[in-house]
């Protein structure tokens, strides 16, 4: 397989080819590093999210818009799938790296965390990425400078022209569907801080109802968890694991089988103290069903909470 940085370079380009569509502009760094903004200046939109979404999961899942019920009125969900969830959902998608560079801070995502050796991220399960090009998906709504970009090139281990960053605000309309698009991330997620071999999922699918942008990114911060956590369904399939084991595992991945569900998320932030301090299996989907591709055999936990999703959206 080419590697997952080459596969999301490619994706990066399509994306470029499109801007006009897709609301984003394009700036180039003197030292080349090319940066995508969909949210900061830009006006970025529903689709400008979901090609940060193809692009995050290095173009191996796929994600679109449906209209259903949420909270008793028609929303907006963002359904993703993969035959790839652990490169395309885990290694690649996930936001392994907080980036701390001078006063720049961003939550970072994309396959350019595989190539930061500090990060370790694919140690567990024999991975290595190797690519002369990186992409780094960051959620923020500041544009880094030259020196940024540097830095970001340089621990990477590529030349700051191979470096391609992608940027939205958590508070975008973009970053809202990015962030609906990572339903089947939090399930794998919530999996493997669990303990599950990841490689053990075949496939995945699942979807989320678009936060609203609320002009802070702190208060949009507090939406987009609040919708995986009261309403993401996800559908994974496995191999190789008894189905005893399937019918344990299903029940504790549900959100509301942490103890600390039932606040709104920054209500839950306001009482921990500090993000690092919320209980790690609060981060999950809402209503979950694995499938064993062995037996057949079907198993659900979870339900979408309704209620709470219905005040979470204000309505």
């Amino acid at each position: 397989m080419t590697s997952l940085n080459e596969h999301a370079w490619g994706q990066v380009e399509d994306a470029i080819v499109e801007k006009g569509a897709l609301g984003i502009t394009v700036e180039e760094r003197s030292c080349g590093t090319r940066i995508l903004d969909l949210g900061v200046k830009a006006p970025g939109g529903l689709a400008a999210g979901l090609a940060m979404a193809r692009i995050g999961m290095s173009g191996l899942g796929k994600s679109f818009p449906e209209m259903a019920t949420a909270g008793e009125i028609p929303w907006v969900w963002i359904t993703t799938s993969s035959d790839h969830p652990l490169e395309a959902c885990f290694l690649s998608q996930a936001a392994h790296w907080s980036v701390e560079i001078g006063v720049f801070r961003a939550m970072g995502s994309g396959p350019a965390c595989l190539l930061n050796r500090d990060l370790g991220i694919g140690n567990a399960f024999a991975f290595t990425e190797k690519s002369d090009c990186a992409v780094l998906v960051l959620e923020t709504a500041v544009l880094p400078d030259e020196p940024t970009c540097q830095v970001l090139a340089e621990r990477c281990a590529v030349k700051p022209s191979k470096l391609a960053i992608v940027i939205a605000p958590t508070s975008s309309l973009a970053g809202s569907a990015q962030i609906a698009a990572r339903s089947v991330e939090t399930a794998l997620h919530k999996l493997h801080q669990l303990g599950f071999d990841l490689s053990k999922v075949a496939s995945g699918m699942g979807r989320c109802p678009v936060a609203p942008p609320t002009g802070s990114d702190l208060d949009s911060l507090g939406k987009t968890n609040d919708m995986v956590m009261f309403a993401a369904q996800v559908w994974l399939s496995v191999q190789d694991v008894p189905d005893g084991e399937l019918a344990e595992w299903v029940q504790r991945l549900p959100s509301a089988s942490s103890p600390s569900y039932g606040e709104p998320f920054l209500q839950i932030l306001k009482n921990a103290g500090g993000f690092y301090a919320i209980d790690p299996g609060l981060f999950a989907p809402a209503e979950v069903t694995l499938t064993s591709l062995d037996s057949g055999r079907v198993f659900h936990s979870g339900i979408i909470d309704r209620v709470r999703l219905q005040k979470a959206l204000g309505v």
